[in-house]
């Protein structure tokens, strides 16, 4: 079940880098620079764990676990990455090849 999970949030991830919500321009945006840094702190880290349990998929709930999710948290940040184009894109760049 967690193999399913992971493999269907990357799906959600791939079809969402193709195209998008564009992000606000900073005049409408309010506090968006210092939201930028926290929001690519979560891609990081979704890149780390994902990268992790690939390497190690029989491992997924301890490196879960370990990172400070559980399935369902790290589902919903994968949800939060695949909502924005700029997330997904810089997802798709720190994801091991």
């Amino acid at each position: 079940m967690r193999r399913t999970l992971f493999y269907a949030a990357l799906c959600l991830l791939a079809a969402s880098c193709g195209g998008g919500e564009k992000p606000a321009p900073a005049s409408m945006a309010g506090d968006q620079p210092a939201a930028i840094p926290a929001a690519m702190e979560r891609v990081a880290e979704a890149a780390r764990v994902a990268n992790a349990i690939e390497g190690l998929p029989g491992s997924a709930d301890s490196i879960l676990k370990a990172a400070g999710h559980t399935p369902e948290s790290f589902e919903r940040l994968m949800y939060e990455i695949a909502a924005d184009s700029a997330m997904s894109a810089a997802y798709a760049a720190a994801r091991v090849k």
